[in-house]
Order: C-alpha cells, then structure tokens, then sequence
C-alpha cells in the first residue's frame, strides 16, 4: 500500500523536537518514540508527502513570525540535512512525480510553507518558487498582511494585498494550501482564485467541533471546485479536549467524507506537528497508522491516488 501525505512537518522536527517531546536523533534508525523515520516510512509505504517550512519561533509563551532573511537560513539548514539521506528526492515537476513513482528505494518531497507571515514582499515569490518550494500555505494561526488565519478576531478575509499574492501564484505551478486559514479567507478564495486548493490537513465539523475542522458548506465547496482534503491525526481534530482521545474518530470521519467526495480525500497526517503520545492508540508513529489503515480498509484512492493525479495536474 502506497501513501501520499499531504502534510508531514518534518522540520518542525529538525528545529524543534523538545517542543514535540521527541529525540532528535539518526532518522536511518528505528524509534517508535517518535511520529517516523526512514524505516518507518518504508515499511508503511510512504511514496510522497508534502514538508513544510514552519517559518515561527518560540518565546516568552508565544509564536512569532520570523523574518525572511531567517526564513532562508531556516529553509537552507533543514534542505541541507533532509537531502542528506538519499532516500528523499525533491519533486519540483509533474515528471519528476512520474519518474519517483517508479523507483522503489525514493521518497518524493515536496516542499512547502505553512504560512506567509515572513514574506515582507510580493515579488519574493518567485525566489521562493525557484527554491524549489511548490505548496503554499497562506496561513498559520496569525494574521498575516495577506489574509486573515482561522484564529482571527477580524471579520476579512484577504487583503488587496493578498488578492495580488493568489493573483501571482496562480501564474505558476504550485497549489495553495488552506488548512489554518479562516472562514473568511477560504471564501474569498474560491470567489478570486481559479485552481484548486487543498486542505491538507483537517477534519470534519460535524463529527468533532474543532476549529481546524470543516463545515458542510466547506466541503461541498471543495468537491465542487475539485480540490482535497487531507484528513489528519491532530488529536483536537479527533477527539475533544476533555474526550479520551481515540483513533476511532478518524475512521469515522474517513467513511463520511467517502460518501460525499470519495476523489477529493486523501491524507494528511500532520505528523511532528504535534506532540508525541503514548495514548494515542493506533497514532503514535508511522508504522502503527499504516497497520491502522489495513485494519480499517481504506481504499487505494484515499491513501495514493487522489493526492497523487491532483499534484500530477497541478505541478
């Protein structure tokens, strides 16, 4: 069983493992302590996943956004130690995907950025692009001056700003990521942006009232549109805080999105993007989900194919 992972913040893992009570340490190694690692990874059958650039720091309680010149300096180290393993191979094309597809010993990565707050001018755009990153997350969970996250207090969505930014996105090969973007946001794309987008790592609404979670009218949107949906681990998008947290949800919400836009699911774990825990039955690491997966069946679609023939369309 092949994978496709829309959302795998393995940098978030190199530059901040304390933060997600893991070690850091060979990733040629074995540690079911941690969300994955190479062995892991070939063992479950992941082919390609999407690896953000985290552009946030921590301090004094608080998430704040860096610059760009620390963006790059962040961006470079984390590029230097992934490709040290010569299993990762960066997909920049649709052919590139193709011909990854086809080697056994490779992992395709495809880089991206969870959110734009670092970008100080529209024109860096294509810098960012030529660096070979091909997914762009407009948001995290704070404002930026493009649009507004889902943790905004504000009733907008994108700014004239950010009209101009989706505008010249949408002149390249990349696709854009609305996972952390707000209610607002989300509309104002689908009235002003003509590709698809995913969603690449959420859940549903209607099952479990989180805020990362989508709605109805969410979802049909963006079986509408044709876009994706990567249905996550993220605990508080399965379980509600005071809920023993549980697997289970994940199946459920997999089913109900199957009956609705079984093309338009996929997954996307959001693995190191969340804290390691022994709890978490089923979701501790890699290996365990993908034996979760066989367990519950899911199709070949959800876990490859449908991430895999939007990305071969839109790259």
């Amino acid at each position: 069983m092949k994978i496709f992972d829309l959302h795998l913040d393995l940098e978030v893992y190199f530059r901040l493992n304390k933060f997600l009570n893991m070690d850091f340490d060979d990733f040629n190694k074995i540690n079911l302590k941690r969300h994955g690692d190479i062995p892991q990874f070939q063992k479950s059958g992941l082919k390609f996943a999407i690896v953000n650039i985290f552009p946030f720091y921590y301090k004094n309680n608080n998430w704040h956004p860096i610059t760009y010149k620390t963006f790059l300096k962040f961006f470079n180290k984390f590029q230097e130690w992934l490709f040290s393993y010569d299993i990762f191979q960066i997909v920049l094309t649709r052919n590139n995907m193709v011909q990854i597809n086809k080697k056994k010993d490779k992992i395709g990565i495809i880089l991206g950025v969870e959110g734009l707050n670092f970008l100080d001018k529209l024109n860096k755009i294509k810098n960012l692009y030529d660096l070979g990153i091909r997914c762009f997350g407009l948001n995290w969970n704070i404002d930026s001056i493009y649009s507004s996250s889902l943790k905004t207090e504000k009733k907008l969505g994108l700014t004239k700003e950010g009209i101009l930014l989706i505008k010249k996105l949408e002149e390249l090969n990349v696709v854009i990521d609305l996972a952390h973007s707000s209610i607002f946001t989300i509309k104002d794309i689908f009235k002003f942006y003509k590709k698809p987008v995913i969603f690449s790592h959420n859940g549903v609404k209607k099952i479990t009232n989180f805020e990362q979670n989508l709605n109805s009218e969410i979802i049909n949107k963006i079986k509408k549109k044709n876009g994706l949906i990567g249905l996550t681990l993220l605990p508080y998008s399965l379980s509600q805080v005071n809920q023993k947290l549980t697997i289970k949800s994940f199946e459920i919400q997999y089913k109900y999105l199957k009956k609705i836009l079984p093309q338009n699911i996929s997954i996307g774990t959001d693995f190191f993007g969340f804290k390691f825990r022994d709890d978490f039955n089923g979701g501790r690491n890699y290996l365990e989900f993908s034996n979760y997966l066989k367990k519950i069946k899911v199709d070949k679609n959800f876990c490859f194919y449908n991430a895999f023939n939007f990305f071969k369309n839109h790259l």
